[in-house]
């Protein structure tokens, strides 16, 4: 026959441990302890009735639109109008380099060149509708690179195109399209510079935001015009002219 006593023992330790485990689920359950994969956000907020704070990638994208019937103030005004000026006197300063007295080759050669750089400039001057410190600041970095990159080779492709073609050949074209590239991009910082400078007179307002970018590629322009003017040398004697 079996060991009773045994069989006992047996039955009395297996109560025990069933025992224990029943207790410990069932002080889970009162406690509402939390699970190992849950987010602390939602373990603290259920513990402390606060609402948790939404993550990163959840979080809303602030947005800011410069509102339109907001006046500007009188001296962005005549800042708007002042720095505008300046382009048009660059036109006629670059008729007094190099030995080509024409303006109306200049300022053609300028228009040109802003026309063929337009479209890369607006790069230059982007500003996301939504700014955050995040994916829209690298965006926004982009754009500016790819305008610094590309407007002033497409702007001095302009004006030394027309200048060769249409105003007679320059003494050195080589030189002629090295000057206009370089006049190009120095004219890139300034404008994006003025641009600046008038966005920062104009907050909150978004009036003329067309007009400061026009004044920046003007500046673009006739850095292109007088650096190709200054480097070429002028148009040769026997050059042709249609």
């Amino acid at each position: 026959m079996p060991n009773v006593p045994s069989h006992r023992r047996l039955i009395t330790a297996c109560t025990l441990l069933l025992g224990c485990l029943l207790s410990a689920s069932s002080h889970a359950v009162a406690t509402d302890a939390p699970l190992r994969d849950t987010p602390p956000s939602e373990t603290r907020s259920r513990y402390l009735d606060t609402p948790a704070a939404p993550s990163p990638e959840r979080a809303a994208v602030p947005t800011y639109i410069e509102p339109e019937d907001v006046l500007l103030p009188k001296g962005a005004w005549v800042a708007h109008g002042g720095l505008a000026l300046l382009p048009v006197a660059g036109v006629w300063g670059a008729s007094r380099v190099g030995g080509d007295t024409r303006v109306g080759a200049t300022a053609a050669e300028t228009a040109t060149g802003m026309l063929l750089g337009a479209i890369p400039s607006r790069l230059l001057f982007f500003r996301p509708a939504a700014p955050s410190p995040g994916r829209w600041m690298e965006l926004e970095t982009v754009a500016f690179g790819g305008g610094f990159v590309l407007t002033p080779p497409l702007t001095a492709l302009g004006t030394w195109g027309l200048g060769e073609l249409a105003f007679g050949e320059s003494h050195h074209p080589g030189r002629a399209y090295l000057g206009a590239l370089g006049g190009a991009a120095l004219g890139t910082l300034l404008g994006v510079i003025v641009h600046e400078a008038l966005v920062k007179l104009s907050k909150p307002s978004a009036r003329l935001k067309s007009g400061r970018q026009l004044v920046g590629l003007g500046f673009i322009g006739v850095g292109a015009t007088l650096g190709y003017q200054w480097a070429g040398g002028g148009p040769r004697p026997d050059g042709h002219t249609r």
